[in-house]
């Protein structure tokens, strides 16, 4: 692929997130742009991402604008507390039938692996509402291990108690909306290492702000083959630089992070620089490893206890020094909440095990 179709691509894509930005605008909303990219961002970097925050933020009118403004498919899955496992969601055999019995979401992969297969160039978005109502782990089990496939033909998903198998797409992309309260369950580093988690907060500013709504910009269709085209993956040879400018800042903060056993493995190491590549065009590099640095490494802290709160203090003017301004806000968020309520969590609503970390 040539650098002169790049560029044209990459300035489509400019003009589609801008369109994007608007059609939110219109809706009411008042994020700031770089919220927006950075979900935007997410999606490229994995097709599974994690909008947080308190019932009323838009996290779900959120993932649907964008999806309206591409022009793509989007899909609705109200996720269940009394969900226990894969069946739940990917439906079960039936003996009596002699069939296989679909849920809404196995009918929808169906769907996308056939647009797929078909060369069509839909993009399909699929909202697991109130995802953590019950536990991911148990229900989702099957989509986070495919996700550590290279291929599509590696990223399968079995069909228990029958000989079918299917695949994730790379035309499918999951996002679940998430409130973090008593009613619900926080997520394993096993969630976490895979998603990106976005965190959307209101403050008294936003609430007084004067929103009207008005009428949105036309879609701008997003054609798979176009998404694809400006997505790049961990093959891109871009990723080296990537990894010269930011991976001594990766170690540092990892060093700060391991007396605390709060350390990360490769594939956090290897998904931050991913984003921070396949935000060329769209943010800053400080601001996009910024942003990485918050949903990637911070969702990990929580715990009691002094030595807590020496660590949020370290982070904190390490991040004031790097002027990570989205990470520093977050970490003074979590030491206040330590320190008022003697525990704290990246989620507000969040209570961490009781034993001392």
């Amino acid at each position: 692929m040539t650098e002169e179709v790049l560029s044209e691509a990459k300035q489509r894509e400019i003009q589609r997130i801008d369109n994007a930005i608007k059609f939110i605008r219109a809706a009411g909303f008042t994020y700031h742009d770089d919220i927006i990219k950075d979900y935007y961002i997410s999606l490229k970097t994995r097709p599974f991402v994690i909008l947080a925050g308190i019932s009323g933020t838009g996290k779900t009118q959120i993932s649907r604008l964008v999806a309206k403004a591409f022009g793509a498919k989007y899909f609705i899955v109200a996720v269940s507390s009394a969900w226990k496992s894969d069946s739940d969601l990917l439906g079960y055999w039936n003996p009596e039938l002699g069939k296989y019995v679909d849920t809404k979401f196995t009918q929808i992969i169906r769907y996308a692996i056939d647009a797929y297969k078909k060369g069509s160039d839909e993009i399909l978005f699929v909202c697991l509402d109130e995802m953590n109502l019950a536990r991911v782990e148990h229900y989702f089990a099957k989509f986070l291990s495919a996700m550590e496939g290279d291929t599509p033909a590696e990223r399968t998903i079995v069909l228990d108690g029958s000989s079918e198998t299917l695949f994730w797409p790379p035309n499918l992309f999951f996002v679940g909306t998430v409130n973090m309260d008593e009613t619900t369950h926080s997520f394993s580093d096993k969630v976490l290492d895979r998603a990106n988690s976005i965190e959307f907060t209101i403050d008294v500013d936003a609430l007084f702000q004067d929103t009207v709504k008005s009428v949105p910009p036309p879609p701008i269709p997003f054609p798979f083959k176009e998404f694809a085209e400006v997505s790049s993956d961990l093959t891109d040879t871009e990723i080296v630089g990537v990894a010269r400018r930011w991976r001594g800042e990766i170690v540092a903060i990892w060093k700060m992070l391991e007396p605390h056993q709060f350390q990360f493995g490769f594939r956090v190491r290897d998904q931050i620089e991913l984003f921070v590549l396949n935000a060329k065009g769209l943010l800053e590099e400080r601001i996009a490893f910024d942003l990485q640095i918050k949903q990637k490494i911070l969702p990990k802290i929580q715990g009691r206890g002094e030595s807590l709160k020496l660590l949020l203090m370290q982070l904190q003017d390490y991040f004031i020094d790097k002027r990570y301004r989205w990470s520093a806000k977050k970490v003074e968020e979590m030491k206040l909440r330590l320190i008022r309520d003697d525990c704290t969590a990246y989620y507000p609503g969040q209570i961490p095990p009781l034993k001392a970390r």
